[in-house]
């Protein structure tokens, strides 16, 4: 049998670059890491039988190529971290567990990255429940838990007004009771100069319930629908009316619209981030819980709203299954209304009435109906914003966010021993993934959906992810330890990590908190 030299020289080269990757990482001056010593080397380098390809130059250990250099030596990543306590306080938290995540946040600084003025962020964020208390005025005994939206708008008056008159006939032609605008206490000098020259105006709004909707349940499943797919109509209208803009004073864009989570986030660094929204220095800011997030830009340029948390998810890593992901779920999504019980008559107008709303999000196809609701993905946006989308989305149709996660972010379930007592999780799998392709990372993922929140590593298991709970309840998952300086060791009952797959679970409601195999099986046990 002949060989081509080519096949040949890559037969040889690809084992050697795969060893390459276990050997010792030296700096650019040769000098060996210090975690192994130059005897350790030697002795490790005798074990194999692969030898250098040239006489080694002074100072040299290696001259075997160990890889690109964007994937051996670089270690950045975004830091991300969630803190929820539902035992202390009342039903609206404490303004301990928001304080307590942005030092969190801004000991993370260091797995962030900055831009060319090196204090513009490539982006900081946190989740929290809406902060009721310092809302107070837009409550009512009518309406105690309005609708909150937090949106990014332009910074020119009358197109920003222009877009208000849009959102807000949007919201009213839905049948949502508008209440107001709150225009959102910042401060711009402490941005810097790359973030200065793009910072949208921000604003909150706040809608009471429709009244058609008198048949919601308690968790107000409804309420949260006809937000979510109000807020996809808003895209459309404002194309319809020509308010669409190609310069450095063009967006608009929603950060979160919901009556249980709020997002507060931007093109900054950790530290910046409470300097410029004046409302994360109020003491009324009080909450349950809270989601953190410092972004490092792999593959797309910063942007206001490519900050994280994204409205579901804090994502730290990549999407690389993200094509075909994206490419499966337009075909999914079109393939929902073949179903000869809908047919062709899928009726999307409807966003109030609590069946219809539910109808809409499992029986209809929302990706490809441009002139009544944005698509639901697209590959322009960033790999976590297409998959906070799908998330949303199956959060919002009789999905419980793990369950979510689960479907879309599998572990690797076949002939593993740690599931051999628990056939239901393996059943879960199985079933799930007939009906939707997995998103693999590398990628930590935390989440909330209001109601529960709680983090999770694919099947990599290639980001770091830690955990610890306190005497009072305190529940700390976050990507390395230490970034809560007051957290002592005497208060803490149990500490872990998530291995490649695992999730843990905090029910907001009840405060439980849930360990991989806890909740999964719970989860396994409703679906399918």
């Amino acid at each position: 049998m002949k060989f081509s030299s080519g096949v040949l020289l890559a037969a040889i080269a690809a084992p050697m670059a795969a060893m390459a990757f276990m050997q010792p990482s030296v700096t650019s001056r040769g000098v060996m890491n210090s975690r192994m010593s130059q005897e350790n080397f030697q002795r490790s380098k005798a074990m194999t039988e692969l030898q250098m390809a040239f006489d080694l130059k002074e100072g040299e250990v290696s001259n075997m190529f160990e890889g690109p250099a964007p994937l051996v030596k670089e270690r950045d990543a975004c830091g991300v971290g969630f803190i929820a306590n539902t035992s202390s306080g009342d039903e609206f938290g404490t303004n301990k567990v928001l304080t307590e995540a942005l030092t969190a946040l801004d000991c993370m600084e260091h797995r962030g990255a900055c831009g060319g003025d090196n204090v513009s962020g490539d982006g900081a964020g946190v989740m929290t429940q809406i902060p009721w208390k310092l809302f107070d005025e837009y409550r009512s005994d009518e309406c105690a838990k309005p609708g909150v939206g937090f949106v990014f708008l332009p910074r020119d008056e009358k197109r920003r007004e222009a877009v208000m008159d849009v959102m807000k006939s949007v919201c009213e032609a839905n049948e949502l009771g508008f209440i107001g605008w709150r225009e959102v206490p910042v401060d711009n000098e402490t941005l810097g100069p790359m973030a200065k020259a793009v910072v949208p105006s921000m604003w909150q709004f706040f809608v009471k319930a429709p009244k058609r909707l008198d048949n919601d349940d308690e968790s107000r499943d409804g309420f949260e629908r006809t937000l979510y797919l109000v807020r996809r109509r808003f895209d459309v209208a404002m194309k319809q009316a020509n308010l669409v803009w190609d310069d450095d004073d063009s967006e608009v864009y929603v950060a979160s619209f919901s009556s249980r989570t709020i997002v507060y986030k931007g093109m900054v660094q950790g530290c910046v981030l409470p300097q410029f929204y004046k409302d994360l220095q109020h003491p009324d800011f009080t909450t349950k819980f809270a989601i953190y997030h410092r972004r490092f830009s792999t593959n797309t340029n910063p942007r206001w709203p490519l900050a994280q948390p994204m409205r579901v998810v804090g994502h730290n890593g990549e999407i690389n299954t993200l094509l075909g992901n994206v490419n499966w779920i337009k075909a999914r999504e079109a393939s929902k209304s073949i179903d000869l019980n809908v047919g062709e008559a899928c009726d999307i107008q409807d966003l109030v009435d609590y069946d219809a709303t539910d109808n809409i999000l499992q029986k209809c196809n929302t990706q490809d109906n441009p002139t009544i609701l944005d698509p639901l993905i697209d590959l322009g946006r960033s790999d976590s914003a297409n998959l906070d989308a799908v998330f949303e989305l199956m959060t919002k149709s009789r999905h419980r966010a793990p369950c979510a996660l689960m479907a879309l972010v599998p572990t690797a379930y076949e002939n593993e021993p740690a599931l051999k007592n628990n056939p239901e999780i393996v059943d879960f799998y199985k079933f799930h993934g007939g009906l939707l392709e997995a998103w693999d990372g590398p990628a930590l993922l935390v989440y909330s959906d209001g109601k529960s929140i709680g983090a999770s590593l694919d099947r990599n298991g290639l980001r770091p992810a830690r955990y610890s709970i306190t005497k009072d309840g305190t529940v700390y998952m976050m990507s390395e330890t230490g970034v809560v300086p007051d957290l002592k060791e005497s208060d803490i009952i149990e500490k872990g990590r998530l291995g490649p797959g695992q999730m843990i679970n905090v029910d907001l409601e009840t405060g439980k908190f849930k360990d991989n195999i806890a909740i999964k099986s719970e989860t396994a046990s409703r679906h399918p």
